[in-house]
């Protein structure tokens, strides 16, 4: 006969396995699992593991060509086929703080059937795909319309019939064109208006004339021709101790300050690795910032880019940097115009 205290071990012990058993099939249950998945980061690892992102956008949206983002020693950068061009590094850690801060997936619908009314057919969505620096996916989203709040969106994963909605607001990110990501800053270093001693332009073509898309926009081999100017633009401002040297009468501080902090702050509306071949034949314009350091910054206007743009170069030092700007002409002509448009106007 069982003596009471074997009982008590022997209840014991199955009590201890079916509280086990009944653990394990509550935790693997398909509703469990289906919770936790909807409550896990969208990323499968932390942010900084992300090495490589491709944004695919929709077809039927007529997005431009997908956004290629690479991470190399630490900094991100676009790639434009083979060239990497500089971007603004703080839009790309923004997009994966969302991503892993995104809260509970919400399932919306099960079927495929559901994808074109949520944005979520392929000639509607857009695709994001992040990998590690080994290849590993990350992130394989599919993104569609937003949600009802507006601040949430619908998703799918990749390969997957199931749709979510997600309380993310990544959709400015996934239909930003390469501009929106690209540093255009031509400029990289700050630096402050009065570190400029002297300012001098020289122009010889009209940058507000309209700038026709020639060849080379539309990717041929013929660039637009500039219009010239009637009379050239020629003029040389000096820093003094009482303000601004010049033409006679002397220009006006104010807007001579202000000249410079569009010049120092000058951002493109596209960049290239290359400019086209001839864009910086003849010389359509220049401006030269000489600083106390006795270096200049020089910034070269050279072909119409088309659709009112122009090609530019700028050097540092008297090195050339590396990469060719796209300007508007609207930002060259704050900068590039008369000297006397400086001198301040008495009444």
């Amino acid at each position: 006969m069982m003596r009471f205290e074997d009982k008590v071990k022997w209840l014991s012990g199955l009590l201890a396995v079916l509280l086990l058993t009944w653990g394990l099939g509550e935790f693997f249950s398909p509703e469990r699992v289906a919770s936790r998945a909807e409550t896990a980061s969208l990323l499968v690892a932390k942010p900084a593991e992300a090495a490589d992102i491709v944004i695919t956008g929709a077809p039927a949206k007529g997005v431009a060509p997908a956004i290629h983002l690479v991470r190399n020693d630490g900094t991100w950068q676009l790639m434009d086929g083979i060239n990497a061009l500089p971007i603004r590094s703080g839009r790309v850690e923004a997009l994966l703080s969302s991503l892993a801060k995104a809260g509970r997936r919400r399932p919306v619908a099960q079927a495929k059937e559901a994808w074109q009314s949520l944005g979520l057919d392929e000639a509607q969505a857009t695709t994001l795909k992040i990998s590690d620096a080994k290849g590993r996916v990350l992130l394989d989203l599919v993104s569609g319309n937003r949600g009802p709040t507006g601040s949430d969106i619908y998703v799918r994963l990749a390969g997957s019939d199931a749709s979510y909605l997600v309380n993310a607001d990544i959709s400015s990110w996934l239909v930003a064109d390469r501009g929106s990501w690209l540093d255009l800053r031509i400029w990289k270093k700050d630096l402050a208006s009065d570190a400029v001693q002297a300012v001098s332009v020289n122009a010889t073509i009209d940058l507000s004339a309209p700038s026709p898309a020639g060849g080379a926009a539309r990717g041929g081999s013929a660039l637009p021709k500039p219009k010239a100017l009637a009379r050239p633009i020629a003029w040389k401002f000096e820093r003094m101790a009482d303000g601004w040297k010049g033409e006679q009468p002397p220009p006006d501080p104010v807007a001579v300050e202000s000249m410079l902090r569009a010049a120092l702050n000058l951002e493109g509306v596209d960049i290239a690795a290359q400019a086209p071949a001839g864009a910086f034949d003849k010389i359509g314009a220049t401006i030269t910032l000489t600083l106390g350091s006795g270096q200049n910054r020089v910034i070269e206007v050279g072909a119409p880019a088309g659709d009112g743009r122009w090609w530019v170069r700028a050097s540092e030092g008297g090195q050339t940097l590396p990469l060719a700007y796209q300007l508007s002409s609207w930002a060259l002509g704050s900068i590039v115009k008369d000297g006397a448009s400086f001198v301040k106007k008495t009444q």
